[in-house]
């Protein structure tokens, strides 16, 4: 593959080269990390972070919700960091505004001179649009994109000379900061989070307590991106909420609620949940700043049903398959030890009861866990951790007796998102047993191939001739029983269609000859397992 193109100016390398040796991290390029006189790294890495500046603040902050990639010190001393930048000039805001979007006197009556807040990717305005409508404008740093891709640049670049010196660290630290450079770019284009807007907005309409502020199509562009203001109160103003007649309790339930329907009926989230992002106003929780979604995929809601239910069972032997099974492997692996791992993890965070389970911690050690393995789990999975340890942070704070994982619990039984069968329909059934069949008639195809193979004098099989005799009639067993399965299998097809279409005569709706095959083949396929049973052969 061709080398990427890694612009980034010298003397800028040199600062931060600088910086690093300033604090004691020279030693990256040649001694191992992790020795008992680098235990102030994670600290001296933050420290980094803050003397190199707002791009820098960013960086760390994206590493600080990577746990597949980051030890758990790092990423407890990299969430300290705070996105606070200096403001950049109003005429710096106004010449922006008129390259993106033309004369600002013709779009806004009025915009606020003293920003709202300031972060090291963009600056918040209020302002009033020209129909009097009282509205947010968010606009991006001049010349942010440049200098924070710049800044990433530089970081590949550095770990490029040592990645065997980072490996204690970071676990694959090159493709960990080709992730973040990528994710970066996605978070610069605010015409991504417009888009964002829209598809949450859409797919939490049934959802009573929850609501979000327009957004501006017109005024948005890849740089600006303005919407209407709430005047809400924050969630953290309990002693306000409570002056308006608010329960905190059920507050804090209906944010929970609402979140764990965004992961198990959307598989789309908001990524920032923090206390500044959730505005309370007319009986609704309000969700501000769609810079950072989280999305997942069909295949993790189901393994993320799966985790929970080997947690709720406390089967170590599932968890670790399932951490495998939809990690990435980096390294060696040693499946023992992945077991004790989560052997001690699952014995110290579930002999207490789900209530005083952190979700968020647990989550955590078991990403640690893998890490140490060099197991990385998917980039889904860590905006979801990230989210989880904000949400129970304003929970904890918001209701203290409330557990996220009791709510969750409740939520997840009474919607049937938890089962021992996930997605199990009579359309998934009838679709997996004609897929069955569908394969099983490929096995006289194989068996042809294999003759031809020897009938050529291309195949060979070392043959233990001792007892043929009884081997054949095991053999003939074998095969009559799958065809008696493949029949049962023909059976149930036969009859999840016929329920589905509705033919023959009905009882309640339900197609009697239909049920009729199920009890059929319920009848044989009981016959089949008792006959195996008996064999001694399973």
């Amino acid at each position: 593959m061709a080398e990427k193109k890694r612009p980034y100016t010298k003397k800028r390398f040199r600062e931060i080269v600088r910086v690093l040796a300033t604090y004691g991290f020279g030693h990256i390029l040649h001694a191992k990390l992790g020795s008992e006189k680098l235990k102030k790294d994670p600290e001296n890495l933050r420290l980094v972070f803050e003397e190199l500046g707002p791009t820098f603040i960013k960086i760390g902050q994206i590493l600080s919700t990577r746990p597949d990639i980051l030890p758990v010190e790092y990423i407890t001393e990299l969430a300290k960091l705070q996105d606070k930048a200096p403001p950049f000039p109003y005429e710096t805001l106004w010449e922006i505004l008129k390259t993106e979007l033309g004369d600002p006197t013709e779009l806004f009556q009025s915009i606020e001179k003293v920003p709202l807040a300031c972060a090291s990717v963009a600056q918040v305005h209020r302002g009033i649009l020209k129909d009097g409508t009282r509205c947010i404008i968010k606009v991006q740093r001049p010349d942010i994109e440049e200098r924070l891709l710049e800044d990433i640049h530089i970081l590949i670049r550095i770990v490029e000379t040592a990645p065997n010196t980072l490996r204690d660290v970071l676990l694959d630290p090159v493709e960990a900061l080709e992730e973040i450079l990528e994710t970066t770019k996605v978070e610069l284009d605010f015409l991504h989070e417009m888009r964002a807007i829209h598809r949450f907005e859409k797919e939490n309409a049934s959802i009573l307590c929850v609501a979000i502020p327009k957004v501006y199509d017109h005024l948005c562009t890849k740089r600006v991106i303005v919407q209407e203001e709430v005047e809400g109160i924050k969630i953290t103003e309990k002693d306000t909420l409570l002056k308006e007649g608010y329960d905190l309790e059920d507050i804090g339930k209906k944010l929970v609620l609402s979140y764990l329907y965004q992961l198990f009926n959307n598989g789309f989230f908001h990524g920032d949940p923090h206390p500044g992002n959730l505005l309370i106003l007319e009986g609704k929780i309000y969700y501000i700043d769609f810079g950072i979604m989280g999305a997942l995929s069909k295949r993790t809601q189901n393994a993320i049903n799966d985790l929970l239910l080997a947690m709720v069972k406390k089967d170590i032997s599932a968890l670790t398959n399932l951490v495998v099974e939809v990690a990435d492997q980096k390294g060696p692996l040693n499946k023992n030890v992945l077991y004790e791992d989560i052997e001690y993890i699952v014995h110290y965070y579930l002999q207490s009861s789900l209530k005083n389970i952190q979700v968020s911690r647990l989550f955590m050690d078991l990403f640690e866990a893998a890490r140490k393995n060099n197991l990385k789990l998917p980039k889904e999975y860590t905006t979801l951790l990230k989210s989880l340890l904000i949400l129970e942070g304003v929970l904890s704070d918001l209701a203290p007796d409330l557990s996220i994982m009791e709510i969750a619990k409740d939520y997840l039984k009474e919607d049937h998102k938890i089962s021992l069968w996930p997605d199990f329909s009579l359309d998934t059934l009838a679709l997996n047993g004609y897929t069955l069949v569908k394969d099983s008639l490929k096995i006289p195809i194989s068996i042809q191939t294999i003759l031809d193979n020897f009938i050529s004098g291309r195949g060979k099989v070392k043959v233990d001739i001792v007892n043929l005799s009884d081997k054949w009639v095991d053999f003939n067993k074998m095969v009559n029983r799958m065809v008696f399965a493949l029949i049962v299998s023909a059976i149930i097809i036969a009859s999840a269609l016929i329920i589905r279409t509705g033919a023959g005569p009905d009882i309640n709706g339900i197609s009697i000859v239909g049920m009729l095959g199920f009890a059929l083949a319920g009848f044989f396929g009981l016959w089949l397992l008792i006959s195996i049973l008996k064999s001694g052969n399973i």
